[in-house]
């Protein structure tokens, strides 16, 4: 049977189309699936890091373990959460999520596409351990099947234990919502009325209004209440770290995060906190002037404005710290 030319022509317009017809159908699939997911933050490990100010902080670089993921999500759109870690003096906490909506609004279970997991760490020494990926969703279920995690806080001390704050809803009645700490050591999940009054209630805090000078330091403000922060790297030049230091090489890069190692109610956060802030600013600049101590945290019960580191460990008093902020009983 003789082939014509047009023959070929005509079954190569037939492949070609044919092609461009599974190419479009994959690609709009391919854009409707992304696209479903409004809350996106993809899966990372941390690959390296550098443990700076005695143990009070880590600068960590995270790597994506989802990177083909993460880019289909950032080419197709939607939204990203941002807020993802979380920070205590031994354990260390990233939310990875992938969920259609806000956790808030689910009514049923997520489907199997979708995750809200923890990858975990646990700080022993200078050291990063990294521990088994939690599964929240798991783990509110195995405490009661009615129930779905909606907000994860911050990480708390309670008598030498960390636990995160984790709020759930019921799914039958969804004005019905319990306040839970995951316990970071056992991944189970109990109620604490002690660390509840703390996430909820007002406590006395030690008031810092140090004027900071953006020629003198790396730090727009001080986040104390952050966890964890990133610097600009051209913004290097304004730190205490040297050129071919592992903490200068690894705050070059993209994607790494400076963590604080305390948690929410610790009572030694601010001198945690300030020997980490002083590495990203030039040597001489004094972050504890004009520090206000409360009455409730001073030795002699009476109000202070400190100048000086000597004068701030002079007057705070850490025992009664630790109570108020109920990391004791």
């Amino acid at each position: 049977m003789k082939i014509t030319k047009k023959k070929v022509i005509y079954s190569l317009l037939v492949l070609l189309t044919s092609i461009g017809v599974i190419w479009f159908s994959y690609h709009t699939y391919e854009k409707q699936y992304y696209r479903q997911f409004s809350q996106y933050s993809g899966k990372a490990k941390i690959d390296d890091y550098e443990m700076i100010a005695d143990g009070a902080g880590v600068i960590a670089h995270w790597k994506s373990v989802t990177p083909e993921e993460d880019q289909k999500k950032k080419e197709y759109g939607g939204s990203l959460n941002l807020r993802r870690i979380q920070v205590g003096a031994h354990h260390i906490l990233r939310s990875n999520i992938k969920l259609k909506d806000s956790p808030y609004y689910y009514e049923e279970h997520p489907s199997k596409d979708e995750y809200w997991t923890l990858s975990l760490y646990k700080i022993e020494g200078k050291k990063l351990k990294e521990e088994q990926e939690i599964d929240l969703y798991k783990i509110v279920e195995d405490f009661d099947s009615n129930y779905i995690p909606t907000e994860l806080g911050a990480i708390y001390s309670s008598n030498g234990r960390e636990l995160a704050a984790l709020q759930i809803r019921s799914l039958k009645d969804p004005t019905i919502r319990k306040m839970m700490f995951l316990d970071l050591e056992t991944h189970k999940l109990e109620q604490n009325d002690r660390l509840t009054e703390q996430v909820y209630g007002k406590k006395p805090i030690v008031q810092l209004y140090v004027a900071l000078d953006k020629d003198q330091g790396s730090l727009e403000y001080l986040p104390l209440d952050d966890g964890s922060f990133s610097i600009d790297p051209k913004e290097l030049s304004k730190t205490q770290f040297k050129k071919f230091s592992k903490a200068y090489q690894l705050l070059e890069q993209k994607d790494t995060k400076v963590m604080v190692l305390n948690p929410k109610n610790s009572a030694d956060q601010y001198s945690r906190s300030i020997s980490v802030f002083e590495l990203f600013m030039k040597k001489g600049m004094n972050l504890y002037h004009d520090v206000t101590i409360p009455a409730e945290l001073s030795r002699d019960g009476q109000t202070h404005t400190t100048q000086t580191k000597e004068e701030f460990d002079h007057y705070y008093d850490l025992e009664k710290a630790h109570k108020v902020y109920n990391e004791i009983d």
